[in-house]
């Protein structure tokens, strides 16, 4: 947001004043309005200054704003990737179970003379 400043360092500088015989010294008006001058351009560059870090740091939130949406993004496929993996291995556990107790049977079978092969 601007500021809406009435003065400039220009304006200040000419500026003319009406001369009167009691009135104050030209050359203390002319001094104290330098160190006028002086703050206000220190100010506007430190306005652009502030205005330009604003700006660099806006584009930066909105670079990690996206960065962050695509890590988002990624993460949910791998935990989806995860969790079939998961999946697939609680399904590998059990038929490793099966065949194991099918091997158990089989060879319980077999001592009890009977060929499990020849069962219909």
């Amino acid at each position: 947001m601007p500021l809406k400043l009435k003065l400039d360092a220009n304006k200040i500088y000419h500026k003319e004043f009406e001369g009167t015989k009691p009135g104050y010294n030209a050359l203390q008006v002319d001094s104290f309005l330098d160190i006028v001058i002086k703050d206000y351009e220190m100010m506007d560059n430190y306005i652009a200054s502030a205005e330009e870090t604003i700006e660099d740091l806006t584009k930066m939130n909105k670079m990690l704003k996206d960065r962050l949406a695509q890590i988002e993004a990624n993460n949910a496929v791998m935990n989806e990737k995860l969790k079939n993996i998961s999946d697939n291995e609680n399904a590998s556990l059990s038929n490793l179970d099966l065949l194991k107790r099918i091997s158990a049977l089989e060879q319980a079978l077999y001592k009890a003379g009977i060929n499990p092969n020849t069962i219909e």
